[in-house]
């Protein structure tokens, strides 16, 4: 019986050793895809010329999990894209050039679909140490709404804002703009209901989060000063008052002169290039996108 045994089992190690050649067909999938038409379109205009990754996608690792969070529409974050890239790194590279805004700019944006809420805010867009920056309330943009109030406040003022950071975070600013307004800073209570914009204004601040602190006062005024239309700034100054209005126009200086010698940036060149691509947003043929 032993005998019979083992022969079967010899017989059946010979049968699994048998020579029958490699298989016509992988066990491995391929796990490489052909990218979408708005995949490529972001490869050859984000990637590629920049170096930036533009991610539309929920992605674990890029999204923050304190927020319940929708995804953007491709179409829609498609959209948002042409509009970043004719509004603010072409702006930049025709001011400064592409190897300039390619060196220092942030190396991933995540568009998210919906907005972040907090208790007391809607964030509009967040930025991680200067290496990536995301954009919300994508899905809200719609083809009536391309124009400059809206594009500004979701999505620009945020692009030139958080650029800004890198900018004195490479080289920092004087401490003589940290001592125009030294003792208005409130820190996070920059939302608080005591703290209007008609109060920041007055003591020499463009926005309410302006008095968060020295830094991001001075980013605030560049954003604003940059992607707001003719007359803005003049009405802030207006709704400021005298001492106001003196605080505002000598951080303004301050700014200038620290773009200006440190960077060779002319804000107020790169302003007007801003607005004249304002108007030139038709030209980007993105209502179809929008529908």
């Amino acid at each position: 019986m032993k005998r019979i045994l083992y022969c079967i089992a010899f017989m059946m190690l010979a049968g699994a050793c048998e020579e029958k050649g490699p298989r016509s067909e992988s066990i491995f999938v391929d796990s490489e895809t052909t990218p979408s038409a708005v995949e490529q379109w972001l490869l050859e205009n984000y990637t590629y010329p920049y170096n930036i990754q533009f991610y539309y996608k929920l992605n674990d690792i890029e999204t923050d999990r304190g927020y319940e969070l929708a995804p953007a529409i491709p179409e829609k974050a498609l959209a948002v894209a042409k509009i970043l890239k004719h509004m603010f790194y072409e702006s930049y590279s025709e001011v400064m050039g592409t190897e300039f805004i390619r060196t220092y700019s942030q190396r991933v944006i995540q568009a998210i679909g919906s907005g972040a809420y907090t208790t007391t805010v809607v964030v509009k867009g967040t930025a991680e140490s200067g290496m990536k920056i995301t954009l919300y309330l994508v899905n809200d943009l719609t083809a009536a709404r391309v124009n400059q109030d809206v594009l500004s406040e979701y999505y620009l003022k945020t692009m030139f804002h958080e650029f800004s950071h890198i900018l004195h975070q490479k080289k920092d600013i004087s401490t003589s703009f940290k001592l125009i307004t030294p003792t208005d800073y409130v820190g996070d209570e920059w939302t608080s209901s005591g703290n209007t914009l008609e109060i920041a204004l007055q003591k020499g601040f463009i926005s309410r989060y302006a008095r968060a602190e020295p830094h991001e006062d001075f980013v605030e005024i560049i954003a604003f000063y940059i992607v707001k239309p003719d007359g803005w700034w003049e009405e802030q100054e207006a709704l400021a008052g005298e001492t106001g209005t003196a605080a505002l126009r000598a951080k303004l200086d301050i700014v200038k002169t620290y773009l200006k010698d440190v960077w060779a940036l002319d804000i107020d060149l790169l302003r007007g290039v801003v607005q004249r691509r304002f108007g030139e947003l038709g030209d980007l043929q993105i209502e179809e996108l929008l529908k």
